[in-house]
């Protein structure tokens, strides 16, 4: 085979040139020129019968399968590393031989010496002679019973015997009838009259002297003068100009503001009317004259109160009729009410048909050309262009701009969605604050003890912020309102941290949980803060917690 190999490539050699191999080898890649192709058909006969030859070969490598593609080992290189892994055998445990006897060996170098000679008669002897040594028994004291003794021996003694009263018996009766026998002695004049006419002198001797400080006032010399009522009618005339000034400069407020309390209270159902004013009225009650059936009358009262007003307030705050707190509102449709917006703008659209009133506190009202207003457009603090017939006050200036600058986003806290989040983190701040004070387990006991009291307590408080507080808002003076609001927001939040503890540690110490002052806290306010899933209910509990808990914080500092 050698030998055909060898004749084969000398055959190659004798074809040509190095041109016309290399056009045969590339004549089965399909990838000749021109140049070549003409090179390869004028070949010779040969050329010609070798080019045959090759193509012959080429056809039949095609036809021939191809052979499979080689498959990956990598699983079975892995499946052999794991074995091998698995399989290996554990290292050899190494020798403890030598530190056992090193052990031995210290043991035996440090083991105590053992006793020459045995102890035990020694200690034996010991302990007899101590035995025969011990001190007697103290005598136990007898004082006891020797003042038992005593007192059995004074009880016991018999009372003396009683005198014989015969003979004091025989000297009276002899004695009553010598002095029957003498004549009556004439009976002394009564004193009465002269003792009450000696207290009426001594009286009218001491009116008439002089005082003390009289005789002092005369002899240095000084005259002195009636008391002079100057001062207090001064103090009294201030008050009362303050007080008309006042009322005089902010009554265009207070027209507006009346007509957008009128407003607000027609948004409210009068079942909600008759609620707050039996609440109040019970809370008088109840708080005035504390006795047992006022208290569970009271009871019964505030709940049909709850039951009337509770409702209807949510609906109001809500928004759902028609209010807005420090949001803007746009109106581009026919809307069956009013419009009511505090610490935002109002923006009528052409298309807008609003059936009762606009009411902006802090905020403008901007129409549309084609707006349509059943009512009247009112703008307290704030302007409407374009339209002569609404009703506005001028804008605050000066301190009120500043105090209405911070007031607009208080009121858009108010409106956002974030404000239950804060007022849980500052009902968690003032439960923390009492207990780390330690109030706060004096208070949820004094709001235990009279739940009905402090409760009525606390209606009353906010009644007497929030009135005062609406009332200075819709007048524009918004700084003390401000200052009311924030008051009612504190007592509030601190008045629910009260009742949250109390309730949380009562539930506590029913389940005898561990730690129920620390337990119960935590449990309150996560309950509160559950709440806030359902607003219907967070409102009540923020509300009535929160009058509950502000009513203990007043009767604790009230004398019981």
């Amino acid at each position: 085979m050698g030998q055909g190999e060898h004749n084969s490539a000398q055959r190659w050699e004798g074809l040509g040139d190095d041109a016309l191999r290399l056009a045969l080898h590339r004549e089965p890649d399909h990838d000749l020129s021109p140049a070549e192709e003409a090179l390869l058909g004028a070949a010779s006969a040969e050329v010609q019968a070798a080019r045959e030859a090759l193509r012959q070969v080429t056809l039949s490598l095609g036809r021939l399968p191809r052979p499979p593609l080689p498959h990956s080992v990598a699983a079975a290189v892995l499946c052999d590393l794991t074995a091998a892994r698995l399989l290996a055998p554990p290292p050899q445990p190494r020798s403890v031989a030598d530190e056992v006897v090193g052990d031995l060996q210290l043991g035996r170098i440090l083991a105590p010496p053992q006793p020459q000679r045995s102890v035990a008669p020694a200690v034996i002897a010991d302990i007899a002679a101590a035995r025969w040594l011990a001190p007697p028994p103290v005598p136990r004291p007898v004082a006891d019973m020797v003042l038992t003794e005593m007192r059995l021996a004074r009880q016991l003694t018999p009372p003396p015997q009683a005198h014989s009263v015969a003979a004091a018996t025989l000297a009276e009766i002899v004695g009553t009838s010598v002095l029957t026998g003498l004549p009556r002695p004439p009976l002394p004049a009564p004193v009465a009259s002269r003792v009450v006419a000696r207290i009426v002198s001594a009286q009218a001797a001491q009116e008439a002297a002089p005082s003390a400080l009289e005789r002092t006032t005369a002899a240095l010399g000084v005259q002195t003068s009636p008391q002079n009522s100057a001062p207090l009618l001064l103090v009294g005339a201030l008050l009362v100009g303050v007080v008309l000034m006042t009322l005089s400069t902010a009554w265009p407020n207070l027209a507006v503001g009346a007509v957008v309390l009128r407003t607000l209270l027609e948004q409210v159902s009068p079942l909600a009317g008759v609620g707050l004013a039996l609440v109040l009225l019970t809370s008088v009650l109840v708080a005035w004259k504390p006795v047992p059936v006022v208290r569970r009358a009271g009871a019964g009262a505030f709940a049909l109160s709850a039951v009337l007003a509770l409702p209807a307030l949510y609906h109001v705050a809500g928004g759902d009729g028609g209010l807005s707190i420090g949001r803007s509102v746009t109106v581009s449709g026919p809307v069956s009410g009013n419009i009511i917006a505090i610490g935002g703008d109002v923006h009528l659209g052409e298309q807008a048909q609003v059936g009762g009133e606009v009411i902006t506190l802090l905020g403008d009202v901007y129409q549309a050309p084609g707006a349509q207003v059943d009512g009247r457009v009112n703008a307290l603090l704030g302007h409407a262009p374009g339209d002569r017939s609404a009703l506005q006050t001028a804008p605050p200036t000066g301190l009120g701009l500043a105090t209405a600058a911070a007031f607009r986003p208080v009121l858009g806290w108010l409106g956002a969605a974030a404000w239950p989040q804060v007022f849980v983190v500052l009902t968690g701040g003032a439960l923390l604050l009492l207990f780390v004070a330690g109030l706060a387990p004096g208070l949820a006991r004094r709001q235990r003890h009279a739940p009905m009291r402090t409760l009525a307590l606390g209606v009353l408080m906010l009644a007497l912020l929030i009135g005062p507080a609406t009332v200075l808002g819709l007048a524009g003076l918004l700084a003390p309102a401000l200052l009311a609001l924030a008051l009612t927001a504190l007592l509030v939040a601190t008045g629910l941290s009260v009742s949250l503890y109390d309730l949380g540690r009562a539930l506590a110490h029913r389940v005898h949980l561990p730690v129920p002052d620390a337990v119960g806290a935590l449990l309150g306010l996560s309950a509160f803060a559950a709440s806030l899933s359902l607003p219907p209910l967070a409102f009540t509990l923020a509300l009535v917690g929160g009058a509950w808990g502000a009513g203990t914080l007043l009767l604790t500092r009230l004398p019981r």
